[in-house]
């Protein structure tokens, strides 16, 4: 080591230290600081980490924030595509406009409390940091291309609900609209499509061709053009319950009345998601919009618990009509989907937005699936009616667009900082214990309903399958404790190893049981813990952990953090031992 004497000019700034980007660099290299240049150097730190965002109450509690006014101070949202700054994790939820509103925003949001400043240095390094560089200046670089001006007060999440709602109507025209044949259903269910998809079309045609666009005969034309499809998966759901009543109890040898195919579900999700004006057309959600949005899905609440009790008088109903064997298989599949609704609702009406995250990503799958229901055959999207067992499926999409709404994401405050895929893993890991936990019940009662040749598979076959869904209770179980308790580099290694668990053994299910029984992936043959196998290694490995003072990847400070998201944040001072009792303590020389 050089031992030289360095002159003045550099003995203080030694460039082979690392530090953090904004440190003083005031410690010395090459012999250790005492207390005083160790307090001169942290306490610039220690002000940096003082504006760390501040987190709600609890882990599963939300900051509701439908009662502030966030049109007149410009607040619309997080900002998905903002860095999030390297020591603290800190992402800004403004949207403003133009500089002048985002200054205003931004003090209107400290006032209120919601929101930290944003340390943006001038050289950024993205080296493992979990984020992608941004666009500079307000330009999108795509190979050279650059959005025209026109288009860039379009937004990302309302272009994708416009595309989604075209790829449900588009699809909902190509799939089982109703079981029984009905051609006046099928008719009005195709002329609703076709209105749907052209009222999309002629609306984003009225908003970006035009110099001037009609936004208030936009926002009229939206609504009045897609009313029809949200009118006739209603009026299709009506109809079969109306006409299934004479028949709760009596026996169907040839179907239900009328059925519930999965197009109905998916063009009233389709009708929901695109029914909403949009930001690029002048609208923004105020209190009367979120609180209708609340309400509404407190009725779908309503809708499915009366769908509920229908299916329960007639699963009663058809044991002295139909046969224990068939009430019995009904009630199995009833439950599973009671209880994923459940599920979802739950998370939704109480507001805990680890669990909104988590069951809007298991239902966004459901859907995406259920788009490719005429090649795959899910068991899930099957035809439904109310004679003949619960109807669950249109309630749970509905569910699903309200959750997604712009009217209902303006209340939730939803992050995605490094620390909070860890609590989202933790959330997979928890929905797969419940799932399967049902489903162990599920392949219990089916080997029952087996012995009289009722049930999909042989009585071995559904007894194995309990065993397997038991084993991914355990393995998941196995996952949230290392997540939650372990140290942080082990609990990572643990929750990767259960989550390859889940996929490997969810993904051999599969196989077996679309040879055994001609079922595709759901929950009971599998499917359910390969997906979420997925996901969790895909959450546990793909995000970087959060860095440290001086710009390091730290594993166990991201981890500490997750586990202290209830008791506040650890200062760095914090982090140094206490060492004053075993110092005073006194100590005998061996032998005096």
């Amino acid at each position: 080591m050089d031992r030289e004497p360095r002159d003045g000019q550099h003995r203080d700034q030694d460039d082979d230290w690392i530090f953090a980007i904004d440190d003083p660099h005031s410690l010395p290299t090459d012999r250790l600081p005492d207390r005083a240049a160790f307090d001169r150097y942290a306490t610039p730190l220690l002000a940096r980490r003082g504006v760390a965002p501040t987190l709600p109450a609890g882990e599963n509690e939300t900051v509701d924030l439908s009662h502030l006014d966030l049109s007149s101070s410009g607040v619309s949202g997080l900002d998905s595509t903002a860095e999030p700054e390297p020591v603290t994790g800190a992402i800004p939820v403004l949207e403003a406009e133009d500089d002048e509103a985002a200054a205003a925003a931004a003090d209107a949001a400290a006032e209120r409390g919601l929101v930290s400043p944003l340390s943006r240095p001038g050289t950024v390094s993205y080296a493992r940091s979990g984020t992608t560089p941004n666009a500079e200046d307000d330009e999108i670089p795509l190979n050279g291309f650059v959005l025209p001006d026109r288009f860039k007060e379009l937004g990302v999440f309302d272009a994708l609900r416009d595309v989604f709602a075209l790829v449900c109507l588009a699809t909902a025209l190509t799939t089982t609209f109703t079981l029984a044949e009905s051609p006046l259903l099928e008719l009005l269910g195709k002329i609703a499509i076709g209105t749907g998809l052209a009222t999309l079309l002629i609306v984003h045609l009225l908003r970006w061709v035009p110099e001037k666009p009609p936004l208030a005969a936009v926002r009229i034309l939206r609504v009045v053009g897609l009313l029809p499809a949200l009118l006739v998966p209603v009026a299709v759901i009506v109809a079969d319950l109306v006409l299934s009543l004479p028949k709760l109890f009596a026996s169907l040898p040839e179907g239900p009345p009328v059925g519930i195919g999965i197009g109905v579900s998916l063009l009233l999700l389709g009708a929901i998601l695109g029914i909403e004006p949009r930001a690029h057309e002048g609208y923004l959600p105020q209190a009367r919009a979120r609180r209708a949005a609340r309400i509404a899905l407190q009725g779908v609440a309503v809708a499915t618990a009366l769908s509920l009790l229908i299916a329960t008088v007639m699963i009663v109903g058809r044991v002295f009509t139909t046969g224990w064997a068939f009430s019995l298989m009904t009630f199995a599949n009833a439950l599973v989907s009671a209880l994923l609704l459940g599920i979802v609702l739950a998370s939704a009406l109480r507001r805990e937005r680890s669990w909104y995250v988590t069951s809007t990503a298991v239902v966004g799958a459901l859907v995406i699936a259920a788009l490719a229901d005429n090649s795959l055959g899910l068991q899930f999207a099957a035809p439904l009616s109310f004679a003949s067992g619960f109807v669950y499926l249109p309630f749970l999409v509905a569910a699903f667009g309200l959750m997604i709404s712009r009217s209902f994401v303006r209340t939730m405050p939803v992050s995605f900082r490094r620390t909070d895929w860890l609590v989202y893993t933790v959330r997979a890991f928890e929905l797969s214990t419940v799932m399967h936990a049902a489903a162990v019940l599920w392949h219990l009662l089916a080997a029952i309903v087996a012995t009289t040749g009722q049930a999909p598979g042989s009585p071995v076959l559904h007894l194995i399958d309990a065993v397997v869904c038991g084993c991914f209770v355990v393995v998941s179980l196995f996952g949230r404790t290392s997540l939650l308790s372990r140290p942080a580099v082990t609990a990572r290694a643990s929750g990767v190893v259960a989550a390859l668990v889940l996929t490997v053994v969810g993904f051999l299910d599969v196989i077996v049981n679309s040879l055994a029984m001609a079922a595709g992936a759901g929950l009971a043959t599998g499917g359910v813990a390969l997906f979420i196998g997925l996901a969790a290694a895909l959450m546990l490995t793909v995000p970087a952990p959060v860095r440290d003072e001086f710009g390091a990847p730290d594993l166990t400070r991201m981890f500490a953090d997750f586990r202290a998201r209830d008791g506040g944040r650890v200062s760095l001072l914090d982090r140094v031992p206490d060492v004053t009792e075993e110092t005073a303590r006194r100590k005998n020389f061996p032998g005096a």
